[in-house]
């Protein structure tokens, strides 16, 4: 069959071998960063066997990505908005910078507040209610029930009879669970 001299062969997707050299940049860095870490043997799992086991399969879907991109037809990369990525990655930064002196209390609704920056279809309201109830669940999740030594509200800015509501609070809870606990074990 002939091709008709207006036709060109089908476009490789470059979003596609795009996305797989992105997911080799993270797996090679998630590689690196477990590199000194033991892997163990089979009768003893090393503290590297995970870090290393999920950058090998990220890599290896990205390979699979790139080859895909290279061997089928998709679309082009577009322009890439950097307003999102900058409002993000602000947040971490800022939240680095604020978790010490400020604890969570501080931390937390500044990070949720930057980051809801990178959209123009985030309202003040839902804002406002996902920073107080991420800021909760984060102190529920870290300080209580992992207890890590992650600073929560080291400036008092709970008021104290709401503190102490939560600590009666927090006792009724774990009575609650320790009663279960006696019941199942029994």
């Amino acid at each position: 069959m002939s091709q008709s001299p207006n036709r060109r062969p089908p476009a490789r997707s470059a979003i596609d071998i795009a996305g797989g050299l992105f997911l080799l940049a993270i797996a090679a860095v998630g590689y690196i960063g477990g590199f000194s870490l033991p892997v163990g043997h089979l009768s003893g799992i090393g503290s590297g066997l995970l870090p290393k086991t999920l950058a090998f399969l990220v890599a290896a879907f990205g390979i699979l990505l790139i080859v895909q991109g290279l061997f089928g037809e998709g679309p082009a990369l577009e322009r890439w908005a950097i307003r999102g990525p900058f409002f993000v990655i602000g947040a971490v930064v800022l939240f680095a910078l604020t978790i010490r002196w400020g604890g969570l209390v501080v931390a937390g609704p500044l990070a949720v507040v930057m980051s809801s920056l990178g959209s123009d279809e985030t309202r003040p309201t839902e804002i406002f209610i996902f920073a107080v109830a991420l800021t909760l669940l984060s102190g529920l999740l870290f300080k209580e029930l992992l207890n890590l030594p992650i600073p929560f509200d080291p400036l008092g800015l709970i008021p104290s009879a709401l503190s102490h509501a939560y600590a009666g609070a927090k006792e009724v809870i774990a009575g609650f669970f320790a009663a279960l606990k006696g019941a199942l074990t029994r």
